[in-house]
């Protein structure tokens, strides 16, 4: 199950809505975003920064089941009550789905794929080159596994 959930400024009555699994951990996300500045939605992080954080608070609107179109729709549902009283911080009403920026970012990184694949022998070669090599890259081993691994 999916929550949809409202962080609310209780002095205003402003609202930044957004859908998460599990509340407590994305409330603690939201709040390091905004107790270091960096939050993406400016008015939210204003609001923040001008009231304290006691005057925020943050409640389940609804449980839905974990299915996109669920979650999506569900979300814009409450976005637009928000909204249409003129009370929701969020910009970027298109939920679960990429800003223009990333999406423009995105474009060229996913058709400039180079190299060449290697084979199926030449992955037979180098596996069998590495088996036997401690995958511990250097690491110094302490004395009392050093001193476990003689007893064996």
């Amino acid at each position: 199950m999916a929550i949809i959930y409202a962080i609310e400024c209780i002095k205003n009555g402003k609202a930044y809505v957004g859908c998460t699994q599990k509340i407590k951990k994305r409330m603690r996300e939201h709040l390091c975003l905004l107790r270091n500045g960096k939050h993406a939605e400016p008015s939210f992080q204003a609001d923040f920064n001008l009231y304290s954080e006691s005057d925020f608070r943050i409640f389940a609107l609804q449980e839905v089941e974990n299915t996109l179109e669920q979650k999506r729709g569900r979300e814009l549902y409450w976005m637009g009550r928000y909204d249409c009283k003129g009370l929701l911080y969020n910009r970027n009403k298109t939920s679960f789905q990429p800003t223009e920026k990333a999406w423009k970012k995105g474009q060229p990184r996913a058709t400039a794929v180079e190299g060449k694949k290697r084979s199926p022998e030449a992955n037979l070669k180098r596996r069998l080159a590495q088996l036997g090599i401690p995958k511990g890259h250097g690491a110094k081993i302490s004395a009392t596994k050093q001193a476990k691994r003689t007893m064996r």
